[in-house]
């Protein structure tokens, strides 16, 4: 839980929003800001915050730097209208339901093939997804990226295999199979 840090000491990062990131669940985990900053959101935030920002706003965070990456751990997301979101912990307030999108729960598998733009990092700074030249969100487990080095890395061509998750903003793949375009898949485990 986060209740026992006070945003307010925290430095404060302005960006314009080029994306939101999303994971396979369909819940908005991350920001990408014009300048190439990548924000990391907590999950849990998500409902407060995915009809609260759109690509092209101002947005202020206040977070974490995580060392030797373009990589913000928001603790407070301060949308330019309204007041800040503040990381509490995952915990339902007493008598609040989590809400999904209900196109979330659409899934279906796909093969596709793309460019990679830039990997995608978690809270730790550890690679667990890759955002396509095409807009395409592939996810997969950080112990994935790891394992396969090379393969999830800025302009490699690739393709793969998983759940197709759509929803308003876009689509995420739950890769669970890739390779380099042309190459036999491999499972992603």
């Amino acid at each position: 839980m986060m209740h026992w840090i006070d945003h307010e000491h925290l430095p404060a990062t302005r960006g314009k929003v080029a994306r939101l990131l999303f994971n396979p669940h369909g819940d908005m985990d991350g920001l990408l800001f014009q300048n190439g900053m990548e924000v990391h959101i907590p999950p849990h935030l998500s409902s407060a915050l995915v009809r609260r920002i759109r690509p092209g706003d101002s947005v202020k965070v206040r977070g974490l730097r995580v060392r030797d990456r373009e990589l913000l751990v928001a603790v407070a997301v301060e949308p330019s209208t309204g007041k800040p979101v503040i990381d509490q912990g995952p915990g339902e307030k007493k008598g609040e339901k989590k809400k999904k999108d209900a196109s979330a729960a659409k899934v279906e598998r796909w093969g596709y093939s793309g460019t990679i733009e830039r990997p995608i990092h978690g809270p730790r700074g550890d690679v667990h997804g890759a955002l396509l030249d095409d807009g395409v969100l592939l996810r997969f487990p950080p112990h994935a990226a790891a394992k396969h080095a090379g393969l999830f890395e800025k302009g490699q061509i690739i393709d793969v295999e998983g759940g197709w998750h759509k929803n308003a903003h876009g689509v995420v793949i739950a890769v669970d199979h890739a390779a380099p375009a042309g190459k036999a898949l491999r499972q992603i485990d």
